[in-house]
């Protein structure tokens, strides 16, 4: 059962969600020192050998390596409408590296304005698929579906960047492009039915979410 409030505990675990993944941001950012960026490097080679996060390896706004052209899946296909284009497993965006769900799950997770509607709030989504195409490169996402049936119990809360959706994802894919991004987000598993939604964005955007 949903309780109207969030606790002490869940507060802590969601606070130490958002600032652990505002200090991944700060050194994935090519303004992190180099010394720090040193370091980041030992870390990712021990914890996670086979993704390559340096955003010093590759021009701002480019994909990162490795990329292939390959018959492109069903799902993906029906929705862009063309039978062969370039996948990739991992993107640089304004200093940020986002990743399909199947390369590093907490790099596909974001929040984005729905057609790049700013008037709208942000919506949780994970990247299936990043492909390019002569748009560019766009996010293949799976959004997280809405609640009708309970009261978020962060609206008590305006100046906490949390909100409350449900766990399952929408069966069919939506087009993302990059500079809808709102940021990342980090997920909680609230209940079985619900996550919790946290925005990690480094500006304030308590209005909108």
């Amino acid at each position: 059962m949903l309780c109207g409030y969030a606790g002490q505990q869940e507060s802590t675990l969601l606070r130490s969600y958002i600032k652990a993944a505002k200090l991944k941001c700060w050194l994935n950012r090519p303004s992190c020192p180099p010394i720090f960026r040193e370091v980041k490097l030992l870390f990712d080679k021990f914890v996670s050998p086979s993704i390559n996060a340096n955003p010093s390896d590759v021009s701002e706004n480019r994909p990162l390596p490795p990329t292939t052209k390959e018959n492109i899946p069903e799902d993906l296909r029906h929705l862009i409408q063309v039978r062969r284009a370039v996948l990739h497993a991992r993107t640089l965006h304004e200093g940020f590296v986002y990743t399909r769900d199947s390369t590093h799950v907490g790099n596909s997770l974001i929040l984005y304005y729905p057609d790049g509607l700013r008037n709208v709030q942000p919506t949780p989504g994970t990247i299936k698929y990043i492909f390019e195409t002569e748009r560019g490169v766009c996010f293949a996402v799976r959004y997280h579906l809405p609640l009708h049936s309970h009261l978020d119990p962060f609206r008590h809360y305006p100046h906490f960047p949390a909100r409350l959706f449900s766990s399952a994802l929408a069966e069919h894919l939506t087009i993302v492009m990059p500079e809808w991004v709102v940021s990342h987000f980090a997920r909680w598993n609230f209940s079985p039915q619900h996550i919790v939604a946290v925005s990690l964005s480094q500006v304030c955007c308590v209005p909108s979410i």
